[in-house]
């Protein structure tokens, strides 16, 4: 048994053996075949690599193009939302701003001349705030004596437009007749009905608390605003060159950014200053022009229409075109002759185009200029977000942004779209 046993064993062993052999003889021979798949694998996956390797040059850079898109219009989207909200934070803000690029140079006057910078940015400041109280106090009563005889004005302006068609009947006048005399036809063939009974309701009554609580709520909110733009104003104007060495600090730690951080806010700052100050110099020469023409003309309250000017030529053409409007009613209504109305309402005109055009034009250059196309839309695109406010503060705000792109490298290729045209050789 044993041996046989054994015999197995060493038959079985024998046969390992031979298969081992065999095994060993064909992994000799198998180089080839692992070989041969290793080639093949390869063969397959070659070209898959090429794609993986070709692939990430044109997909994630149109991703990215695509995202970069749709996060800057979620931005622009954004600050359109924040402007709209924000209404009652910007405008105090942009006003006190503007208040301060033209006040500086006079605070800049009295600190050359060693008075310390808040004592006279406080002078400047009260003497703003004494000349804007006479100059409202004196259109106040003006405004208050047109308004009088605003009832009597409408009356006038009506009977001279029923004469005039009365005079010279167009075909509009004929088309009000033949319609007239229809519905004397029709009265006529129709049958009599009797008139439906009047209504013995009473029309409800107006509420003058309400009315008398609106009112004070807005005048406590325009006078809190007021507050605020005078005081940040001063405050601005007391704080000198202190956000500018802060923002040259935020600019990095290496000098030579630092050095251009300064240069760039320093020619920004200087030309923001200049127009600013030759806004409010054109605006007082024309408000001043056209108030002493009126007042030469024989007009009454010239001073108002004068202050008018100088605050609605910020606006430019919509301002001059409503004040000269304004001024050819009141000297017809005043005057009644149309000679006379032409005459006083081409004043005004005449100082926006003399003054603050051409005179504009040669202080400030080619820096502040805009194209008219790009003053329409940014009137109407402020005017949409903020009204009044908007229409007064969107040119000055588009010349700041203007300029800011323009000494800025990434952004030049947007101020050539407020650029005005460039001159034929």
């Amino acid at each position: 048994m044993l041996v046989e046993t054994g015999g197995l064993g060493e038959h079985s062993l024998a046969c390992m053996s031979s298969g081992i052999g065999d095994f060993r003889s064909k992994a000799v021979g198998g180089l080839t075949l692992d070989s041969a798949v290793r080639r093949q694998n390869s063969k397959t996956s070659a070209p898959s690599e090429k794609v993986a390797d070709g692939a990430p040059t044109e997909i994630p850079k149109a991703l990215h193009d695509t995202r970069s898109i749709a996060l800057v219009v979620i931005a622009l989207l954004l600050a359109l939302f924040a402007l709209r909200i924000g209404a009652a934070f910007f405008i105090p803000l942009m006003i006190s701003i503007m208040l301060t690029y033209a006040l500086s140079p006079a605070v800049n006057r009295l600190e050359r001349w060693h008075l310390p910078r808040p004592i006279g940015a406080a002078l400047v400041m009260v003497l703003l705030i004494a000349a804007g109280t006479a100059a409202a106090y004196r259109a106040g009563t003006d405004a208050e004596a047109l308004l009088e005889q605003l009832p009597r004005a409408v009356e006038k302006v009506r009977l001279a437009v029923s004469s005039w068609q009365r005079a010279a009947p167009g075909p509009l006048e004929h088309v009000k007749r033949t319609a007239t005399e229809l519905e004397k036809l029709a009265g006529v063939a129709a049958p009599t009905t009797p008139a439906p009974a009047a209504s013995s309701q009473t029309p409800p009554a107006i509420d003058m608390r309400s009315v008398l609580l609106i009112g004070t709520g807005s005048v406590v909110i325009a006078l809190g605003q007021l507050a605020s733009v005078l005081f940040l104003t001063y405050f601005l104007l007391a704080a000198g060159d202190l956000f500018r060495r802060k923002l040259v600090y935020l600019a990095g730690p290496p000098l030579a950014r630092q050095k251009t951080m300064l240069s760039i806010l320093q020619e920004i700052h200087a030309l923001n200053q200049r127009y600013f100050a030759v806004v409010v110099l054109i605006n007082v020469t024309v408000g001043i022009f056209t108030g002493l023409g009126l007042y030469f003309l024989g007009l009454e309250h010239a001073e108002l229409w004068g202050l008018a000017i100088t605050v609605l030529h910020t606006i430019p053409y919509l301002g001059a075109a409503l004040v000269a409007a304004a001024v050819g009613l009141a000297s017809y209504l005043q005057f009644g002759s149309a000679q006379m109305a032409l005459l006083a309402g081409g004043i005004p005109v005449i100082a926006s185009i003399i003054l603050g055009i051409w005179l504009q034009t040669m202080l400030m250059g080619r820096a502040a200029r805009m194209n008219a196309a790009s003053v329409f839309i940014s009137l109407l695109f402020w005017g949409m977000l903020w009204g009044a406010w908007g229409l007064l503060l969107a040119i000055p705000m588009m010349v700041g942004i203007k300029t800011l792109c323009d000494h800025i490298e990434p952004l030049k290729r947007y101020s050539t779209l407020l650029a005005p045209a460039e001159p034929a050789e």
